[in-house]
């Protein structure tokens, strides 16, 4: 009767969703990162992923690119470009799901800044950071470092998370041959 007691207090992890995107989705985001990029100067980038939640599954269908104050190491959104960001959601009808963001170098864990800068983390939501200014893509998406909002923190994930979290999906399947 009282085995309810046994977990009182005891606070489970919470479990990002599943997630699924198309590689063109990737391709296209890691194109847009890379805008960042010039000849003269390169910076970071960031877009925002959005879609629907269902259940314990996401569906990433939409990348969204705010107008940002970016540096060599880091980026900035102004509150005024984060509220265009959630009229278009709310208008599209569609969730935010994360956000992705460039990096210098190799290293694609998080910094304080990354962690200060994300737009509206929840419990779930994923930041994705791409290496070398996205200068070789985003796949595998275990070359990026991608991390997820649990119990108040980012957490980046192993790369077996990773693979058994992201469903990465073709858009197109030509069956005719």
């Amino acid at each position: 009767m009282w085995g309810w007691l046994k977990h009182f207090g005891r606070q489970s992890k919470p479990s990002a969703p599943a997630a699924w995107v198309s590689v063109g989705l990737l391709d296209r985001t890691a194109a847009v990162l890379r805008e960042s990029r010039s000849r003269a100067e390169s910076h970071e980038g960031v877009v925002y992923w959005a879609g629907r939640r269902m259940g314990h599954e996401c569906f990433i269908t939409t990348f969204i690119a705010p107008t940002a104050h970016t540096t060599y190491g880091s980026f900035d959104t102004t509150s005024a470009a984060n509220a265009k960001v959630i009229m278009y959601l709310a208008k599209s009808g569609l969730e935010l799901i994360g956000q992705v963001h460039s990096h210098p170098g190799p290293y694609v864990d998080h910094s304080d800044g990354d962690d200060e800068r994300a737009l509206m983390p929840y419990e779930g939501f994923y930041s994705v950071v791409v290496p070398t200014y996205a200068s070789q893509g985003m796949r595998p998406l275990t070359t990026c470092g991608v991390h997820v909002f649990e119990n108040s923190r980012f957490r980046r994930l192993s790369n077996a998370e990773i693979l058994a979290r992201f469903h990465i999906i073709d858009e197109f399947a030509d069956l005719r041959t």
